[in-house]
């Protein structure tokens, strides 16, 4: 299989599964394809794959971080489909590129090493390690066979001088003297701004190490019931996540060079800290304040 099929039959994967997974799955040599229930239980209520909910500033579908994308597509001539950030749609686009670059067209090398380094290599490692740990078999499988695929990819481009803009550019969680409780728990709950990649499974297995009682709702429901029974704990609980977290960044030095996982080693050691912080300020309810307080729900 060509580098450019074997990204076309990852991406066939990532999306819904319909009559031709079979076929796809055995031509990736994989045990079967993964059913519709296993993928909707991971990709719809897990862990997303859209560049927007790992890069956006508030961790939810659409907003700045779907522009972006969107913009690049336009600039290539191409009209953006209706979600344009979706892992499927980008390594399609990737491959179109790559064989565009093989054919000599004008500006398609580089636009294929700014696809790679910004929006695929800028969160795809973040998602596929969650991916590996969260997801059936043949999903886990599969993350592990995309993981290496962009590797080849990333060896082929070469890694990016620093990290993508969309890092560079994003704001950390405040000092915690600075943030209400409900921007600090919006704020855990956003990949960009915490580090975090948290899933429904990862707050129910907070509840379950810590005893307390789970609800189900929106990620940012059950996140304020739990800092509502036991602030310290689930606080304390989250800072040993980020560090955890931090230990499990291999895909995203192999998906988007060594600068993009800095990016997000730091980010998750200034998680840490400032939860230490509002841990040594005296954490009340939600984190700080009331309940009442909390933000909007997220996406999902």
């Amino acid at each position: 299989m060509s580098r450019t099929g074997l990204l076309r039959a990852l991406a066939d994967l990532a999306a819904r599964p319909h009559a031709g997974s079979a076929a796809v799955a055995e031509a990736l040599e994989l045990p079967r394809p993964p059913t519709a229930g296993e993928h909707a239980d991971l990709f719809d209520f897990q862990v997303y794959p859209y560049a927007s909910v790992h890069l956006g500033a508030e961790g939810m579908l659409g907003g700045d971080a779907r522009d972006r994308v969107a913009g690049f597509l336009r600039a290539l001539d191409v009209t953006p489909p209706p979600e344009p950030d979706h892992l499927v749609v980008l390594l399609h686009a990737y491959a179109d590129l790559t064989d565009l670059a093989a054919s000599g067209a004008p500006r398609a090398d580089h636009a294929r090493r700014v696809l790679l380094h910004e929006h695929l290599g800028s969160w795809v490692g973040r998602f596929l390690a969650r991916v590996v740990e969260l997801g059936a078999d043949p999903l886990r499988t599969w993350a592990h066979l995309t993981v290496r695929a962009l590797a080849d990819e990333l060896a082929v481009c070469g890694p990016p001088p620093g990290p993508p803009a969309a890092l560079r550019d994003a704001e950390p969680l405040p000092e915690p003297e600075d943030a209400t409780a409900a921007d600090w728990t919006q704020g855990l709950l956003t990949p960009v701004r915490s580090g975090l990649v948290l899933a429904r499974a990862d707050l129910a297995r907070a509840a379950h190490e810590l005893g307390l009682g789970t609800r189900v709702g929106e990620r940012a429901f059950v996140l304020r019931a739990l800092l509502d029974q036991d602030a310290r704990a689930v606080l304390g609980w989250l800072a040993r996540e980020a560090v955890r977290q931090a230990d499990d960044l291999g895909p995203v030095a192999a998906t988007g060079g060594e600068p993009t996982a800095r990016w997000w080693r730091e980010r998750l050691g200034h998680t840490a800290t400032m939860i230490d912080r509002r841990l040594g300020a005296g954490a009340g309810p939600s984190g700080a304040e009331s309940g009442a307080e909390s933000g909007a729900e997220e996406d999902r």
